[in-house]
Protein backbone atom coordinates (compact mmCIF):
# COMPACT_ATOMS: atom_id res chain seq x y z
CA UNK A 1 0.00 0.00 0.00
CA UNK A 2 1.20 3.85 -0.76
CA UNK A 3 2.26 5.57 2.49
CA UNK A 4 3.39 8.37 1.00
CA UNK A 5 3.09 10.23 -2.26
CA UNK A 6 5.25 13.45 -3.65
CA UNK A 7 4.79 15.06 -6.54
CA UNK A 8 8.24 16.36 -7.30
CA UNK A 9 8.67 19.98 -8.78
CA UNK A 10 9.75 19.48 -12.23
CA UNK A 11 8.63 22.35 -14.90
CA UNK A 12 5.78 20.61 -15.62
CA UNK A 13 4.92 17.74 -13.04
CA UNK A 14 4.89 14.53 -14.69
CA UNK A 15 6.73 12.71 -12.09
CA UNK A 16 5.75 11.75 -8.19
CA UNK A 17 7.61 10.01 -6.16
CA UNK A 18 5.87 7.32 -3.96
CA UNK A 19 6.90 5.44 -0.95
CA UNK A 20 5.38 2.02 -0.30
CA UNK A 21 5.53 -1.32 2.13
CA UNK A 22 4.54 -4.39 0.90
CA UNK A 23 1.90 -6.19 2.47
CA UNK A 24 3.43 -9.69 1.59
CA UNK A 25 7.16 -9.08 2.51
CA UNK A 26 9.15 -7.06 5.20
CA UNK A 27 10.19 -4.56 2.03
CA UNK A 28 9.62 -0.86 0.82
CA UNK A 29 9.98 0.82 -1.92
CA UNK A 30 10.65 4.29 -3.22
CA UNK A 31 9.95 4.78 -6.90
CA UNK A 32 9.84 7.82 -9.36
CA UNK A 33 7.08 7.13 -11.74
CA UNK A 34 5.19 9.40 -14.55
CA UNK A 35 1.99 9.84 -12.74
CA UNK A 36 0.29 11.31 -15.89
CA UNK A 37 0.49 7.47 -17.55
CA UNK A 38 0.02 5.43 -13.99
CA UNK A 39 -2.28 7.81 -11.50
CA UNK A 40 -1.36 6.31 -8.43
CA UNK A 41 -2.73 8.15 -5.12
CA UNK A 42 -1.94 7.64 -1.36
CA UNK A 43 -3.44 4.69 0.37
CA UNK A 44 -3.94 3.11 -3.10
CA UNK A 45 -2.60 -0.82 -3.61
CA UNK A 46 -0.44 -2.00 -6.80
CA UNK A 47 1.48 -5.38 -7.63
CA UNK A 48 4.72 -4.42 -8.55
CA UNK A 49 7.03 -6.83 -10.24
CA UNK A 50 10.54 -7.21 -11.46
CA UNK A 51 11.71 -9.19 -14.39
CA UNK A 52 14.70 -9.91 -16.47
CA UNK A 53 12.24 -10.33 -19.53
CA UNK A 54 8.93 -8.89 -20.95
CA UNK A 55 8.68 -12.84 -21.60
CA UNK A 56 7.50 -15.42 -19.84
CA UNK A 57 9.43 -17.53 -22.43
CA UNK A 58 12.76 -15.98 -22.23
CA UNK A 59 13.95 -17.45 -25.77
CA UNK A 60 11.03 -15.44 -27.35
CA UNK A 61 12.48 -11.91 -26.99
CA UNK A 62 11.06 -8.87 -29.27
CA UNK A 63 13.14 -6.19 -31.53
CA UNK A 64 15.03 -3.33 -29.94
CA UNK A 65 15.62 -0.22 -32.56
CA UNK A 66 18.23 2.61 -31.59
CA UNK A 67 17.86 6.01 -33.80
CA UNK A 68 20.77 7.74 -31.74
CA UNK A 69 18.81 9.05 -28.23
CA UNK A 70 15.78 6.81 -28.36
CA UNK A 71 15.15 3.06 -28.43
CA UNK A 72 11.78 2.04 -29.64
CA UNK A 73 10.51 -1.70 -28.68
CA UNK A 74 8.68 -3.68 -30.73
CA UNK A 75 7.57 -6.81 -29.55
CA UNK A 76 7.15 -10.29 -31.16
CA UNK A 77 4.02 -11.78 -30.42
CA UNK A 78 3.94 -14.23 -27.44
CA UNK A 79 3.26 -14.89 -24.17
CA UNK A 80 4.01 -11.39 -22.93
CA UNK A 81 4.27 -9.45 -19.05
CA UNK A 82 2.93 -6.17 -20.79
CA UNK A 83 -0.58 -7.41 -21.01
CA UNK A 84 -0.77 -8.15 -17.49
CA UNK A 85 0.25 -4.54 -16.26
CA UNK A 86 -0.92 -1.00 -16.58
CA UNK A 87 2.74 0.28 -16.48
CA UNK A 88 6.18 -0.78 -17.16
CA UNK A 89 9.85 0.53 -17.60
CA UNK A 90 13.20 -1.03 -18.46
CA UNK A 91 16.39 -0.17 -15.82
CA UNK A 92 19.74 -0.79 -14.30
CA UNK A 93 20.98 -1.79 -11.27
CA UNK A 94 23.33 0.72 -10.13
CA UNK A 95 23.50 -0.08 -6.79
CA UNK A 96 23.31 -2.90 -4.16
CA UNK A 97 24.35 -1.95 -0.23
CA UNK A 98 23.83 -3.83 3.21
CA UNK A 99 22.91 -1.13 5.77
CA UNK A 100 21.48 -1.93 9.28
CA UNK A 101 20.73 -5.43 8.55
CA UNK A 102 18.71 -4.70 5.18
CA UNK A 103 19.70 -4.47 1.93
CA UNK A 104 19.06 -2.03 -0.86
CA UNK A 105 19.00 -2.35 -4.40
CA UNK A 106 19.12 1.04 -6.63
CA UNK A 107 17.66 0.63 -10.03
CA UNK A 108 17.87 3.53 -12.72
CA UNK A 109 14.79 3.58 -15.37
CA UNK A 110 16.31 6.53 -17.11
CA UNK A 111 16.67 8.71 -14.61
CA UNK A 112 13.78 7.45 -12.90
CA UNK A 113 14.92 6.05 -9.83
CA UNK A 114 13.94 3.07 -7.53
CA UNK A 115 15.05 2.13 -4.10
CA UNK A 116 13.79 -1.17 -3.52
CA UNK A 117 14.50 -2.41 0.95
CA UNK A 118 14.57 -5.31 2.63
CA UNK A 119 15.40 -8.30 3.97
CA UNK A 120 19.06 -9.52 2.53
CA UNK A 121 17.52 -13.48 2.21
CA UNK A 122 15.01 -11.64 0.02
CA UNK A 123 17.04 -9.41 -1.79
CA UNK A 124 20.00 -11.16 -1.96
CA UNK A 125 23.31 -9.62 -3.55
CA UNK A 126 23.53 -12.89 -5.90
CA UNK A 127 20.76 -12.00 -7.44
CA UNK A 128 20.45 -7.95 -7.69
CA UNK A 129 23.97 -7.20 -8.88
CA UNK A 130 25.03 -3.69 -10.45
CA UNK A 131 24.70 -3.24 -14.08
CA UNK A 132 22.01 -5.92 -14.39
CA UNK A 133 19.03 -4.84 -16.81
CA UNK A 134 15.73 -5.26 -15.01
CA UNK A 135 11.83 -4.49 -16.46
CA UNK A 136 9.38 -3.18 -13.67
CA UNK A 137 5.99 -3.83 -14.10
CA UNK A 138 3.02 -2.27 -12.11
CA UNK A 139 -0.43 -2.92 -12.17
CA UNK A 140 -2.51 -0.43 -10.28
CA UNK A 141 -5.25 -2.50 -8.01
CA UNK A 142 -8.94 -1.50 -9.09
CA UNK A 143 -10.68 -0.47 -5.98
Amino acid sequence: MIKSLLVLSLSVSLVSRLLAQSESYDTEVILDFNCQILPLYEGEKFELALSRSLYRDRDHQGELESTGEVAYFTPKEGDSHLDDYDYVMHGKIFKYAEEDGKAIVYISYGGLLMALKGEPRTLRSNTFKVGDNLYLLLKKFST
